[in-house]
């Protein structure tokens, strides 16, 4: 079966790709938010759900930590709320909260949905489409952002997929360093840059890789730089089931982490996060020259693969066809 049908979630209009492996959750009326992914066989719902919040459409400049229902964001031109340039930027960016147009679209078996939506205060034209084959357990996306005003802008691009976590799940990156963020560091302390996986808490060593149980109260915040490979995934070790991103590093050259395990509003998450910069100020982003900037006319674009495979304790990186390869824990 490679199926594309429309359902209702919340009272939101729902898109719904599937194949015998895989269904994949799409509300164009809440930011083109990939609300969740199911993997069939073994009836796993990868992306978190917070349990306090229900989806809606909200406002341009909501709150979003107030409202986040969870799911798979993507945020642009920013991620803190802030005044550029004439500009009141909203909180984690424009897109979130706006509707997109969604056209159905497919090709020998293959299923898929292109959504498109202007944003209007940067003003720029965003797309995104999702492609599903038959057979698969790779979901292709294919991101375009196309500056059509009259002026160079500089932005964020951060894509912001919230998985649904266990003391049983382990999370593993590519070789990089690890930047704490001075402002928000969480439960971390120690240096404010070491190397991947290594940690302190309260002079203690930790494993970053090893999601601790809810009641450790933890919270985990940093931006993951200087990695060749782009990738990075979860793992659900008691089911032996592996979920990964594969993204350009040239365009995704960092790696953020927001995790909490009861830390934070009670909440027990890890979201991924393939950025284009750091940090989550806008103006220290481009003060330090981590910001990519698209001059009139001009468009990135690149494609993401989410994969999802059994039989892995551990992720070791993701091949070009999104194959995901074992770790160090096989």
């Amino acid at each position: 079966m490679n199926d594309l049908a429309f359902s209702t979630t919340h009272e939101l209009r729902t898109i719904v790709l599937e194949n015998r492996h895989l269904r994949i959750e799409v509300l164009a009326e809440a930011g083109a938010r990939i609300w969740q992914i199911t993997y069939k066989p073994l009836n796993v719902d990868l992306l978190w759900h917070n349990p306090n919040v229900q989806p809606a459409c909200q406002p341009l400049h909501a709150c979003y930590d107030d409202t986040w229902s969870g799911g798979w964001d993507e945020l642009f031109p920013n991620d803190e709320a802030a005044d550029f340039e004439g500009m009141a930027l909203p909180d984690h960016g424009e897109l979130w909260t706006l509707q997109w147009e969604a056209k159905p679209i497919g090709e020998q078996g293959t299923v898929g949905v292109h959504l498109r939506t202007r944003t209007p205060i940067s003003n720029f034209l965003a797309e995104k489409t999702l492609l599903l084959r038959p057979d698969s357990t790779v979901i292709e996306i294919r991101y375009r952002l196309t500056n059509q005003g009259t002026r160079p802008m500089p932005f964020l691009f951060k894509l912001h997929p919230a998985f649904a976590v266990s003391s049983s799940h382990r999370i593993d990156f590519p070789r990089m360093a690890v930047l704490l963020e001075p402002e928000f560091p969480g439960t971390l302390d120690g240096p404010p840059i070491f190397p991947w996986p290594q940690a302190g808490t309260n002079g203690t060593a930790v494993d970053l890789r090893r999601v601790p149980d809810v009641s450790s109260k933890a919270v985990h915040f940093f931006y993951g730089k200087g990695f060749v490979s782009g990738w990075c995934g979860i793992t659900d070790q008691a089911k032996r089931l592996a979920a990964a991103l594969r993204f350009d590093p040239k365009v995704f050259s960092s790696c953020w982490l927001f995790a909490s395990h009861g830390g934070w509003r009670d909440l027990n998450v890890a979201v991924l996060e393939p950025a284009t910069g750091y940090p989550f100020r806008i103006k220290s982003m481009i003060e330090g020259g981590r910001a990519r900037q698209l001059a009139p006319g001009e468009s990135l674009e690149t494609t993401v693969l989410f994969s999802v495979q059994e039989g892995l304790a551990s992720i070791g990186g993701v091949e070009e066809d999104g194959r995901i390869l074992p770790g160090d824990e096989p």
